[in-house]
């Protein structure tokens, strides 16, 4: 159970930053020329985040600020943190600025998601 939530939470994440970065990197010209959908399929690659060290750590920080319920959550404070560890991951060493300005604006569409459906 508890790799199913992890690999959800992987899925939710994964897909956020996909699209963030689908609709806020194209240039308008690129979209114009493109005939490719919207949204992608990421279901063959989702188990290959378990594991990796930045993604377990995002799932272990959320769920420890969830732990407190959903509705007790600031969306401020959660998004520092998330900002916070990007900041302190290998994973995004010199690069960490350019990696949390992609995703500023998943933490609290997140914390909308976990809200609407803690299953997530």
């Amino acid at each position: 159970m508890r790799k199913n939530r992890r690999l959800g939470l992987a899925v939710v994440v994964t897909s956020l930053v996909i699209s963030a970065g689908a609709n806020g990197q194209r240039h308008e010209s690129e979209t114009e020329s493109s005939q490719a959908p919207a949204s992608v399929s990421i279901r063959q690659n989702d188990i290959a985040l378990c594991g990796q060290e930045f993604y377990d750590n995002f799932y272990a920080l959320t769920l420890s600020v969830f732990a407190v319920g959903a509705a007790n959550v600031s969306t401020e404070e959660y998004t520092r943190r998330v900002f916070s560890l990007v900041r302190s991951s290998q994973e995004f060493a010199g690069k960490s600025e350019a990696f949390v300005d992609h995703i500023k604006d998943i933490p609290g569409q997140l914390v909308e998601i976990i809200r609407e459906d803690a299953a997530v």
